[in-house]
C-alpha cells in the first residue's frame, strides 16, 4: 500500500478553494488506494471573530457521491479541529455528534495571537510567544477529548524561524519533550506536516523526529496539509528518508478512528 496524505483541505475550509474531484483525480493518478479529507473546524476563530466551520452533512454527501465514481479508492472523512479553550464544549459536542475516520487537533490561536503571523511574535517577543504556543499545544493535548493525531506541533516555531533564523528548537526542549511525552503518554499520533516543515530546515526536522523516537515515540502520520491539489502528497519521499534516518519504519493511517500501519 502507498502512504497517502492524513491531512488535506477543499473549499469546504476558509483558506481554499480547491475542488474534491481534483484531488480525487490526483490520488488515482498515484495509484492511492485511499483518501482522506480533513477541512478546517475553528470556532470563534480569532481573525474573524466567528466560526469557521462547514456543513459536515454537505461535505458527507458530496464524498458518498464521488464512491461511485473513483471506484478503486476508499473515501474518508476526517477533520481538523483548531483548539481554543473557549470553544471547548461546542467542538466536543460536534465530535460526538458525527463520525469521522480521522480526527486532527490543530493549535492555531489563542484568542489574542494568531501563530501563523508574525504580528503578536513581534508585540509579545518571539520567545515568550513560542513558549507561549507550546503551552497551549500541550494544553490541547490533555483537556481536549477525542481525537487522533496532534499536528504540526512546530506550527508556532516556524512562524518565529521566520522572523529569527538563528533560532533552534533544541532551546525549547524542555516545551518540546513535555508535548512528546504527553502524545506518547496518551497513544496519540504525531503528525510530521510538510507544509511548515518546508519552511524551516532538516536540521530542525530530524531533531524533532529523533527527539520523539528517543522519548519511545512510535506513532506517526506524515501529511503535506495541502490547500491546492498541486500541494497534495508534496515532497514525501524527500520527508520519508528523513523520518527513516531518524529510525521510523512505518507511518500511520486512520480509517473509523481505528489506526493502522503503513511500512515505509
Amino acid at each position: 500500500m502507498k502512504i497517502f496524505d492524513q491531512h488535506v483541505h477543499s473549499y469546504y475550509s476558509f483558506d481554499s478553494q480547491q475542488s474534491i474531484r481534483e484531488y480525487l483525480k490526483k490520488a488515482t493518478e498515484l495509484s492511492l488506494d485511499y483518501f482522506v479529507l480533513t477541512d478546517h473546524f475553528d470556532l470563534n476563530y480569532l481573525s474573524s471573530n466567528k466560526d469557521i466551520s462547514f456543513s459536515i452533512e454537505d461535505e458527507q454527501k458530496e464524498l458518498d457521491n464521488f464512491k461511485s465514481e473513483f471506484p478503486n479508492i476508499k473515501i474518508l472523512n476526517g477533520i481538523e479541529i483548531g483548539y481554543t479553550k473557549c470553544s471547548l464544549n461546542r467542538t466536543s459536542e460536534i465530535v460526538k455528534k458525527y463520525s469521522f475516520d480521522l480526527i486532527n487537533l490543530s493549535v492555531h490561536e489563542d484568542g489574542k495571537i494568531d501563530y501563523y503571523y508574525a504580528d503578536g511574535f513581534n508585540e509579545f517577543g518571539i520567545e515568550e510567544t513560542l513558549k507561549q504556543y507550546f503551552n497551549l499545544v500541550l494544553e490541547s493535548i490533555k483537556v481536549f477529548p477525542d481525537y487522533d493525531v496532534v499536528c504540526h506541533i512546530d506550527f508556532g516555531f516556524k512562524t518565529a524561524y521566520l522572523l529569527d533564523k538563528s533560532l533552534k528548537l533544541e532551546q525549547f526542549e524542555k516545551e518540546v519533550c513535555s508535548i512528546l511525552k504527553e502524545i506518547i503518554a496518551r497513544d496519540k499520533t504525531l503528525e510530521l506536516n510538510v507544509k511548515v516543515q518546508e519552511f524551516i530546515n532538516d536540521a530542525h526536522t530530524l531533531y524533532l523526529l529523533k527527539l520523539y523516537k528517543k522519548l519511545g515515540g512510535k506513532n506517526l502520520t506524515l501529511s503535506s496539509d495541502a490547500h491546492r491539489v498541486d500541494r497534495f502528497c508534496s515532497k514525501f519521499n524527500h520527508y520519508i528518508n528523513l523520518i527513516k534516518e531518524a529510525g521510523f519504519d512505518h507511518l500511520n493511517y486512520f480509517v473509523a478512528r481505528k489506526r493502522f500501519d503503513c511500512k515505509i
